[in-house]
């Protein structure tokens, strides 16, 4: 709570940057190059994921995983100390 008030002045401090204005900046070129070409977002993204088979193949690896892991723990439980 001691924080609050210095961390709300910084913030209204910082309400109160110029920020320098970027009309005029600009080139010539910009100004006459063509507007960019809008494609369609379904083709550029590719098929959609399909759930299901998605679904699947992360418990096959969990599994995988996890039998992995009960024989690294059954190992270590059969482990002999000399």
């Amino acid at each position: 709570m001691k924080l609050l008030p210095p961390i709300l002045f910084l913030l209204a401090a910082a309400g109160c940057t110029n920020i320098p204005e970027l009309e005029g900046r600009e080139t010539a070129a910009l100004h006459k190059a063509p507007y960019p070409e809008l494609i369609d977002l379904d083709p550029a993204l590719g098929p959609p994921a399909d759930p299901i088979s998605e679904a699947a193949e992360v418990e096959e690896d969990l599994i995988a995983r996890s039998e992995a892991l009960a024989k690294k723990a059954e190992a270590l439980q059969n482990v002999e100390i000399e």
